[in-house]
């Protein structure tokens, strides 16, 4: 017989550059949020920039990490929702309309109107992730849910990211050899945001930037929906390896001095930190040498404000409809660096703030932190996928809650 399956469980995979980690959290009575019961993490390997570039080396963490989540977990988790960023995401909003058929809008109008939005070519080498509603127009113009409404002309609009078929591929195919099957990929992002991100700062308008190892991803929310999606191919690795090749250390040597000394200042304003000694090991060395905060700085500092103005420039070129008086809300291990808030408001010119992952119970302190923002939202979208409740978007693979318990009906049923 195959594994028993538990509908209250919910588990996230969140496979990126620098980490593979997995949370499991179990839903209560509705309205109450999730609890999380079992979490596990292991560094990644196998994945550059967001994307696998070796599917046994990644398998074999992923491995290690299911192994380490089940024995803490009340049932063994063979499926999960897989969190992934890279692979040349890219985004669009379209719009579709529909004539309404008796003069008053229902469900059948609406579900028309969406499909039409829906109905974009795209290249064969890309696949669509998220359809995401934003807005309708009844007769040109706008109104919130148009069911019941009288009109002749119902115009929906949706926010499409896609994503290269062949990196999804590859993701699947690394966590499928670990035998988890992936009921849907979900944009790490868009998933942070969910954990992050209040209902009032999307109404005010708001910039989600999930700085990762390896990536940044940008969402623009603007009048209470999401309105653009990017993701660049910079992130904190970027920062490690600067300082391994500036200051000739071993990569883990460069990751550990900057996570316990490294800034993100500007160097004309970080002068003091030349009086503040730090020890290092170099390549070549056989002890410690005594380098300053300031030399960390130099380096750090650029290369954190050419990460901030790509974000800029995507702003941008985005072009929002409205402010963004939210301001940005940063998160992602890379946002816990000193300075990267200051520098963010400074050459955005918006206020920000560092995001913790909130709307779970029982989270462990070390995972209160904006390095698990994906992983914890990834959960929360998992249960309102999973519930039915509509929030507006659909996943790949589009299986809704009634096929998935008929085909566990089904599964469950084979010798």
């Amino acid at each position: 017989m195959m594994a028993q399956r538990d509908d209250r469980l919910f588990f996230a995979l969140d496979v990126g550059t620098s980490k593979v980690a997995a949370l499991v959290a179990r839903a209560g009575e509705e309205g109450e949020p999730l609890t999380v019961v079992a979490t596990a993490m292991e560094p990644a390997r196998g994945m550059h920039e967001g994307v696998v570039v070796d599917v046994p080396a990644l398998t074999q963490v992923i491995r290690r990490v299911v192994q380490r989540i089940n024995r803490s977990s009340p049932l063994p988790m063979d499926h999960a929702y897989v969190t992934f960023s890279g692979a040349r995401v890219q985004s669009q909003n379209h719009r579709g309309a529909v004539g309404v058929s008796h003069g008053v809008v229902d469900k059948t109008d609406i579900a028309r109107a969406e499909e039409a939005a829906k109905a974009i070519a795209i290249p064969h080498n890309r696949e669509i992730v998220h359809i995401i509603r934003r807005n309708f127009r009844l007769d040109d113009h706008p109104v919130g849910w148009p069911e019941g409404m009288y009109g002749y002309r119902l115009e929906a609009e949706v926010h499409i990211i896609s994503a290269e078929k062949t990196a999804l591929l590859n993701l699947r195919q690394a966590v499928e050899s670990a035998g988890v099957a992936v009921d849907g990929f979900v944009l790490g992002g868009l998933a942070a945001s969910e954990a992050v991100l209040s209902q009032q700062e999307r109404d005010v308008g708001a910039v989600v930037v999930d700085i990762g190892a390896g990536t940044t991803d940008v969402l623009i929310y603007s009048g209470g929906e999401i309105w653009h999606t990017a993701v660049l191919p910079m992130g904190g690795e970027q920062l490690t390896r600067d300082l391994a090749f500036g200051l000739n250390l071993p990569l883990s040597e460069a990751e550990r001095v900057k996570r316990e000394h490294g800034a993100a200042w500007w160097p004309e304003e970080a002068q003091v930190l030349k009086e503040e000694r730090v020890f290092v090991k170099p390549f070549g060395q056989n002890r410690s040498v005594a380098i300053t905060r300031y030399d960390l700085v130099r380096i750090l500092g650029p290369r954190v404000e050419q990460m901030l103005q790509a974000v800029a420039q995507t702003v941008r070129e985005a072009q929002p409809p409205t402010q963004l008086a939210a301001g940005l809300i940063l998160t992602g291990g890379t946002a816990l660096l000193p300075g990267v808030r200051e520098m963010a408001a400074r050459i955005l010119r918006l206020p920000s703030r560092v995001a913790r992952p909130e709307g779970v119970r029982s989270l462990p302190e070390a995972w209160r932190s904006p390095a698990f923002a994906a992983a914890v939202g990834t959960v929360r979208l998992a249960r309102l996928y999973w519930s039915g409740e509509d929030w507006g978007a659909s996943w790949t693979p589009p299986i809704g809650p009634w096929w998935r318990r008929v085909l566990n009906f089904l599964r469950d049923l084979l010798p």
